[in-house]
């Protein structure tokens, strides 16, 4: 009797993998850099969040790629395409907020920039920052739903799954048998 891979224990690897020794790592790794970007802000441009917003934002691929390495060099035997595949688009998927995050700082730091340059205090702020909100909740959406879209469910088994019978059928294969027709 083989043994199948249920819904169950794919959420138990994947728990263990974020709460365990390499998504702590991961996390760490994002600290340290953002800790760093502070000290550089402080120490170079009088705190302005140059280096770690910059420094933030490159460490959360950087720690993706090397938790996805690390989760598949884990003495498992070597994943399937699909599953690699899989396993890109979930953390796809949790990256989306990340995608509102970047595009509101950005339409931030170009508000203050312009406003800097063409004496209008709050105008371009205010106003790229109102405008950014929903276009980051549509992409941020929109990446999800088509990363999660994307996913391919591993078969159960080898052999082509028939289709359920319909009610109709199933009640007159009820009423063969007790006919016995």
């Amino acid at each position: 009797m083989q043994l199948r891979r249920t819904a169950q224990d794919s959420n138990q690897v994947a728990l263990q993998t974020v709460a365990g020794e390499t998504g702590c790592a991961a996390i760490g790794l994002i600290a340290v850099a953002t800790g760093l970007g502070l000290l550089l802000d402080f120490q170079f441009t009088n705190l302005h969040p140059v280096f770690s917003v910059a420094l933030l934002i490159l460490s959360v691929p950087v720690s993706m790629y090397w938790t996805i390495g690390r989760t598949l060099r884990m003495g498992r035997k070597p994943p399937s395409t699909d599953y690699v595949r899989n396993l890109a688009l979930a953390s796809v998927a949790g990256q989306a907020g990340c995608v509102s995050v970047v595009l509101i700082f950005m339409a931030l730091f170009a508000g203050i920039f312009l406003d800097s340059r063409l004496d209008t205090h709050p105008v371009f702020t205010i106003g790229l920052v109102l405008i950014s909100v929903p276009l980051s909740l549509y992409a941020m959406i929109r990446l999800m739903l088509s990363s999660v879209g994307a996913i391919k469910m591993p078969a159960a088994d080898e052999s082509p799954r028939t289709p359920p019978a319909s009610s109709l059928e199933r009640a007159d294969q009820s009423h063969k048998k007790e006919n016995g027709s």
